[in-house]
């Protein structure tokens, strides 16, 4: 009797963590501009490089005291290699951001979501999160979106990483006219842990 009443507890706890997941995704917004993720589906992980990143889709990272858990991607390409992966983590209402690039770098960006007052073509400085920013790379690239909460962007559009004072990072993507762009911080190899391997199945 009592391991019945146990799964029964155990089958109505994975309902309501799996309602609660379903909603907070519906609710959350995919970008800056407040786009749902609803908006424009994004592909299956498919055939994505995970392996060539220190990071996977579905992974969990833990960086000093905050957590994320990568629910979404977008993957740019240059000429076919991937150059980086901004992977989308739900925070409340928001989609914190973990930028990843292919080896040798390990070093991550550890991103927030920011108001970027930035034309078609991001610039050569930027203030954005209230600090000035100089533009390290401006990169063609393709993009392609995977998982969940990634927001709109088209086939293809502009990657741009923007570096502070001390560790203040940022990066402006620009793709069919809209702008979006996450702010925060780089971590190197050995600042973060990676708890999950959910891309490499």
């Amino acid at each position: 009797m009592s391991l019945t009443l146990l799964a029964a507890a155990a089958a109505a706890v994975a309902a309501t963590v799996g309602y609660m997941a379903s909603r907070r995704e519906r609710e959350a917004p995919g970008g800056n501009g407040g786009e749902r993720a609803r908006d424009a589906p994004a592909a299956p992980p498919g055939d994505a490089p995970w392996h060539e990143l220190p990071l996977a889709l579905g992974d969990v990272v833990l960086a000093g005291s905050e957590e994320r858990w990568l629910s979404g991607a977008i993957v740019a390409r240059e000429r076919g290699e991937i150059v980086a992966a901004v992977f989308l983590a739900p925070e409340g209402g928001a989609h914190g951001a973990v930028v990843a690039f292919p080896a040798p770098r390990r070093e991550i960006l550890w991103l927030a979501p920011a108001a970027a007052d930035s034309p078609d073509e991001p610039p050569a400085t930027l203030e954005i999160a209230g600090a000035t920013m100089r533009r390290r790379a401006r990169l063609p690239a393709a993009l392609e979106r995977c998982g969940q909460g990634a927001p709109p962007v088209g086939d293809a559009g502009i990657f741009a990483l923007y570096d502070g004072a001390g560790h203040d990072a940022a990066v402006v993507l620009a793709s069919e006219g809209r702008i979006h762009a996450w702010a925060g911080r780089r971590i190197e190899d050995g600042g973060y842990e990676r708890l999950g391997g959910g891309g490499e199945g």
